[in-house]
């Protein structure tokens, strides 16, 4: 049945986390190309992320941190961190400015599931709050900015814990996207 396909792959799977490295890059450039990613990874955005992606790999500066999700040790999603820094509140060109708290550690996050035959479990959710308890433990909070047309997202982030802000329209894509915003203290609660 497929709902006990679900609830065996939400309650009994293992998820890991680690730091892209170099074997991993064909891979999510592979994610990066399928069906279901490509109308969120696109345009500009798609080419800062692969650039992004190889700078990381490289061990080169970047903007962000790219990390590789595993389900029972085989890849299945990517997620890139960046740390939003306090000065961010000064810069009116920041879509962070507004929502800065001083002295608290804040993160943005992005991710997606690659592998088709998790799509559809209820990994993601489980994903996003594993991967912050597990790497972003001292975390105070985390930001996601999601298209607004890109419910599904949306819907998954609201079930990881994020609340929605406001809409604004970024500069890549220059669409309409939600401000999305996750403290961790609510996230440890969860536990």
């Amino acid at each position: 049945m497929e709902g006990d396909n679900y609830l065996m792959i939400h309650l009994t799977e293992t998820l890991t986390f680690s730091a892209v490295e170099g074997s991993h890059e064909q891979i999510i450039l592979q994610w990066l190309d399928k069906e279901h990613v490509r109308p969120h990874f696109y345009g500009q955005g798609l080419q800062n992320t692969i650039n992004g992606l190889r700078k990381f790999v490289k061990g080169e500066e970047c903007l962000w941190d790219c990390w590789i999700a595993f389900c029972n040790g085989e890849p299945f999603g990517f997620l890139m961190t960046s740390t939003v820094e306090e000065s961010e509140a000064e810069n009116p060109k920041s879509n962070y400015a507004k929502w800065i708290e001083p002295g608290r550690r804040m993160i943005t996050l992005d991710l997606l599931i690659g592998e088709e035959k998790y799509l559809g479990k209820g990994l993601a959710a489980r994903m996003i709050r594993e991967f912050l308890l597990d790497k972003f433990f001292n975390a105070s909070i985390v930001f996601i900015d999601p298209e607004a047309s890109n419910t599904k997202a949306i819907h998954v982030y609201e079930k990881a814990g994020f609340e929605k802000l406001e809409q604004f329209t970024a500069s890549t894509p220059p669409v309409p996207h939600w401000m999305m915003r996750l403290q961790i203290e609510e996230l440890k609660g969860q536990e």
